[in-house]
């Protein structure tokens, strides 16, 4: 049997790079690859599968490599990824040095500035049989930065199906308190100068959350309104969610520059592609990968009195909006994936 290594130094983390490198184990297993996880603990993996609703058959460790990440010396990492067929690596923007017979690398941000041209990374690159992004966003970028020709393979969303709509207004990030890239106090704003027209309506804010003291201080700011804080939600939990609510809004790369700070904008969104597929109207930031999935201009805000004219919108005059998601379906990504490999 032939034998995949996963690499990526964020195994401990919720987010869309863990759930792109899972979904790519998942799909190598279907491809009869025995699955390896450059981490120490087979708990985390488990957990994070379990979390995601990613099957994993029969994961193996390799702890050897997560003591290499921060390692300064190129060869060890190459050394210890000689014994496998294929590697499959998530990059911090630094590119490594890889010895598997067939190397891919992922850029799942962004990344500029970083000097991805250098001459060391020129030779790394010859190691290298191909490397993927996640959408055409995060390849204009990144195709510049380090001189390369990037395949876009989207992210895998398994559609969700519509339910018994309520009055519920969603919105679906990460709670981080340092970048505060959802935004989810600028949503918070909003609701409160839209719900006094909206009786009956509430604002649901979902995400995996680390810092209890950001969430406390978003709570705080939330007194008074019918906003409800739905913290780490198994994916089971969090599509009940999705099949519920009407409307779905996401605010990451508001207020953004995204020539000067593409890396601050939605790089993808898993998120919306999953709330269109359950039925939800959206209505998002228009920057970063958010055009690629919402391509009609009337479901896009810059400002939060935009936000709330639209919602009012969507609210009195609920129109389906025409969205093809299906790029983004499963089938597409393991077909897009093979033909890599």
């Amino acid at each position: 049997m032939k034998k995949a290594l996963i690499v990526s130094p964020y195994l401990d983390h919720l987010g869309g790079g863990e759930r792109y490198m899972l979904s790519v184990a998942s799909v190598l297993e279907t491809l009869g690859y025995q699955i390896f996880f450059g981490w120490d603990t087979l708990a985390e993996i488990a957990n994070l599968s379990s979390m995601l609703g990613i099957e994993l058959k029969s994961p193996q460790l390799d702890s050897s490599i997560k003591n290499l990440y921060n390692s300064h010396h190129p060869l060890s990492m190459f050394l210890a990824t000689r014994p496998y067929d294929l590697v499959v690596y998530l990059s911090d923007g630094s590119l490594p040095l890889l010895g598997g017979k067939k190397n891919i690398l992922h850029l799942q941000i962004p990344f500029h500035g970083v000097n991805g041209h250098s001459w060391s990374n020129r030779l790394k690159k010859k190691f290298l049989h191909g490397i993927i992004v996640n959408s055409n966003f995060t390849k204009q970028i990144v195709d510049q930065e380090y001189c390369i020709n990037s395949t876009v393979i989207y992210p895998p969303v398994t559609p969700i199906h519509p339910g018994l709509k309520e009055n519920i207004i969603l919105s679906v990030g990460r709670f981080e308190p340092s970048l505060n890239t959802k935004h989810q106090d600028i949503l918070i704003q909003a609701f409160r100068e839209l719900s006094p027209d909206l009786p009956g309506w509430k604002l649901v804010l979902a995400g995996a959350s680390a810092s209890e003291e950001w969430v406390t201080k978003l709570r705080q700011s939330a007194s008074g309104l019918l906003i409800e804080f739905s913290l780490n939600l198994s994916h089971q939990e969090l599509a009940a969610l999705y099949s519920q609510a009407k409307i779905y809004w996401h605010a990451a790369g508001f207020g953004v520059d995204e020539s000067k700070n593409p890396e601050l904008t939605e790089h993808f969104g898993i998120s919306t592609v999953e709330a269109i597929s359950a039925g939800c109207l959206p209505l998002v930031v228009p920057y970063g990968g958010q055009r690629e999935i919402v391509t009609d201009s009337a479901l896009h805000w810059t400002s939060i009195p935009e936000l709330i004219t639209k919602t009012r919108q969507l609210i009195e005059n609920p129109v389906i909006p025409q969205l093809d998601i299906t790029q983004f379906s499963p089938e597409s990504f393991k077909q897009k994936l093979f033909n890599i490999i």
